[in-house]
């Protein structure tokens, strides 16, 4: 995975995985140096406004496949 910075794009090491702050942490090594991002609950709306067409999308194109065969 990369991450994409005002200073350019760096290969994204996953670490692990941590409970901090009343969310879920996501560490890891960017351009050597240890990264995290913490997910709370709300995050998770605002997220699913987003991604809800694309879900939705690959939903029925999921059922439209399972159905041709």
């Amino acid at each position: 995975m990369k991450v994409g910075t005002p200073l350019g794009e760096y290969p994204f090491e996953f670490r692990r995985l941590e409970r901090r702050g009343g969310g879920i942490a996501v560490v890891g090594l960017v351009a050597g140096l240890e990264s995290s991002v913490v997910v709370t609950a709300a995050d998770l709306a605002p997220a699913a406004k987003r991604l809800g067409p694309l879900v939705g999308t690959a939903l029925v194109a999921s059922y439209l496949i399972a159905r041709r065969r």
